[in-house]
């Protein structure tokens, strides 16, 4: 009879054991598909940068004009009879980066711009738009799939696709690996936002510099995500002040009462919050204005 219970023990031991490496199998399985996609993903873009981004050449002259933002000067003042160094950037007006329109176009022809944050090199995608904001979510830029993890960099549907709306929200995922928008949170250490404070939307008509004025964390119903203006005007005027009021960093940007704001929107880990990063065009190309011939008559 002892013998009878302990070969039933063992048996039961040996179900569980097996029972316990499938499931730890089943994990790892899991894990390891969960990670590939991303992997997939990150090699994608890394890919069409390869295939964009100017050829060698012009990616040395490229990184020299990226340089060329880091330079800076030194001076010593006098103030009350001491002396001290205050340094001085130099900041290039054309872009540090080019891509190759001609082939982004035939990949795909709902790519609109380039995003490229030359404090966050890392971050430098297209930009999308379709017809909602619903179909670049999880969908790859070439369209070779539509259950991405990473999905791609949108512009929102309702803003023009040349920039020039008075007021534009771009979207992107918030990636475990690093990837897409991810690092957009690391703008809020502020030496890294007084140093590089800039972006670039890059297009097929022109390039264009913007400076960050807010970085802030709101809801992902706040009514950052339900603005939109045809126009510029007094309500234009005062939505950009009460976007750089809330501003959780330390600095003043001089706003424009007909300019250009691209807010940034990014989700925020295990939240239904985003972060919000928001930047006025300072420079660079002209920015078409769809609204001259109005202006005109």
């Amino acid at each position: 009879m002892k013998k009878k219970k302990i070969r039933i023990s063992t048996v039961l031991l040996l179900v569980l054991l097996f029972v316990l490496l499938c499931v730890v199998a089943c994990a790892g399985w899991k894990l390891y598909c969960y990670y590939a996609a991303y992997s997939k993903d990150r090699d994608l873009y890394s890919d069409l940068r390869d295939e964009v981004i100017k050829s060698e050449e012009k990616e040395n002259e490229a990184e020299e004009t990226t340089k060329d933002y880091l330079k800076t000067t030194e001076e010593y003042l006098e103030n009350g009879g001491k002396k001290y160094r205050k340094k001085r950037k130099r900041i290039s007006k054309s872009a540090p980066i080019s891509v190759d329109w001609d082939e982004l176009k035939e990949i795909n022809e709902d790519i609109i711009g380039w995003v490229y944050f030359t404090g966050l090199p890392q971050i430098s995608y297209p930009v999308l738009q379709a017809d909602d904001n619903e179909y670049y979510v999880h969908r790859t830029y070439d369209l070779s799939s539509d259950i991405s993890k990473a999905g791609c960099i949108f512009m929102d549907y309702r803003m023009a696709d040349d920039f020039s709306s008075p007021y534009s929200i771009i979207y992107g995922h918030n990636v475990r690996d690093g990837s897409m928008l991810s690092d957009l949170a690391r703008l809020k250490d502020q030496t890294l936002y007084d140093e590089e404070p800039y972006f670039w939307i890059l297009t097929p008509e022109g390039n264009y510099r913007y400076q960050i004025f807010s970085i802030f964390q709101c809801h992902r119903a706040a009514d950052v995500f339900q603005r939109s203006f045809d126009g510029w005007g007094e309500d234009f005027f005062k939505w950009q002040s009460e976007l750089k009021l809330r501003n959780s960093m330390q600095g003043d940007v001089k706003l424009s009462e007909d300019g250009h704001v691209i807010a940034f929107s990014t989700c925020v880990p295990n939240s239904f919050d985003r972060t919000i990063v928001c930047g006025t065009y300072v420079g660079g190309d002209d920015i078409p204005d769809p609204h001259l011939d109005e202006v005109a008559e």
